[in-house]
């Protein structure tokens, strides 16, 4: 049946206004459609100038899109990314399919489009992602578990069985988490407190973007999060950040419409920063920040430093977003200490991602 289809490249417009932005806007309204029936809300959905704004290429990356038309009806849409400076064997590939759409071949279609793109780079080693919501039997026999041995995914989801046939393997269990601020109007004044005092040797900062004169060090603490968190069988390179990299990822979230808040650590006998915490908020979509990266460098461990960085960004976003009103967080499932503190917070697990990976060669 999958003859009748014909994959498309989305070109992306120069903006939202012109008479070039209609497939674009439908691409991105699809890519909410997928979200909304997988998850039953908006919460991972993203609003179009978003998507415009990290899906151009860069000097570090670039991004392909395809769709499929039912009639005059947008109904799959696959991608492929490729990194530039890492990882350049590499290749972050999707497609997904409006469910009355699916088993038509539509998906292995756009997949084989994204494949082809990957292979056309020279990449040998393709990595994609699954969504499951909560509610499904983690211990059931036929569960699938992953390389590290912690977490499951139902073998019976379609996104599970088209990823393994395939020819994907389940390399890490990342748990989807969300914090319902309205559950903690009068913040966590106990938590700042024990945090404070096992981190007197540290002040912590709070920043919209990050300082030009303070480009370097974050360079440096962004390439240890390439390194410092857990992985499946399936591990990354060190990514080569430096400032101009930095400033690029500054303009680059600008662009689309997105304020990054930044709380940081910094020893006071050394003055270096040892540790950080982002959280992204899209100007159309404020009441809902993404929860990105929260390191603590393995050397200044042990002093609550993540807990506290957590707190002050939580506040920052409460006080310069009054409509805020959820965090939405990924951790994988066997980072037992990011998981507990983000359980102190009020986080609960909303569903799992499954981090897949297949080699060409």
């Amino acid at each position: 049946m999958s003859a009748q289809y014909r994959v498309q490249r989305l070109r992306l417009p120069d903006s939202l206004h012109g008479t070039d932005a209609t497939e674009f806007l439908e691409f991105s309204e699809l890519t909410d459609a997928v979200e909304r029936q997988i998850w039953g809300h908006e919460d991972r959905c993203s609003p179009p100038e978003f998507r415009l704004g990290v899906w151009r290429d860069t000097r570090y990356e670039l991004t392909s899109l395809f769709f499929v038309r039912d009639g005059a009806r947008m109904v799959g849409r696959g991608w492929c990314q490729l990194a530039l400076l890492e990882d350049r064997d590499r290749a972050s590939v999707r497609a997904e399919v409006l469910d009355e759409c699916a088993g038509r071949g539509i998906g292995r279609l756009l997949l084989a489009a994204a494949t082809e793109e990957a292979a056309r780079h020279g990449r040998t080693l393709l990595n994609t992602f699954t969504e499951h919501p909560v509610g499904f039997d983690a211990q059931a026999p036929d569960a699938v578990v992953p390389s590290t041995g912690t977490g499951a995914l139902p073998a019976a989801a379609r996104s599970v069985r088209f990823a393994r046939a395939a020819g994907f393997e389940l390399s890490q269990v990342e748990r989807f988490s969300e914090l319902v601020l309205a559950e903690h109007d009068g913040g966590w004044p106990a938590l700042e407190a024990a945090a404070a005092t096992a981190s007197g040797d540290y002040d912590v900062l709070v920043w919209e973007g990050v300082p030009a004169e303070h480009r370097a060090e974050m360079a440096a603490l962004l390439g240890r999060m390439s390194t410092d968190i857990p992985y499946g069988v399936d591990r990354y390179e060190a990514a080569a950040w430096d400032s101009e990299r930095v400033a690029a990822l500054e303009e680059q979230l600008a662009e689309a419409g997105t304020l990054p808040l930044y709380a940081v650590a910094r020893h006071r006998a050394s003055g270096r920063l040892v540790a950080y915490t982002a959280l992204w908020v899209r100007a159309s979509k404020p009441d809902v920040a993404d929860q990105d990266d929260t390191l603590v460098v393995v050397e200044h461990r042990g002093h609550s430093l993540g807990l506290r960085i957590k707190l002050a960004n939580l506040a920052a976003y409460r006080q310069r977003f009054p409509g805020a009103r959820k965090v939405v967080t990924f951790n994988a499932e066997e980072n037992r200490h990011m998981l507990a503190i983000n359980e102190a917070l009020g986080f609960r697990p909303a569903g799992y991602d499954g981090e897949w990976f297949r080699r060409l060669a």
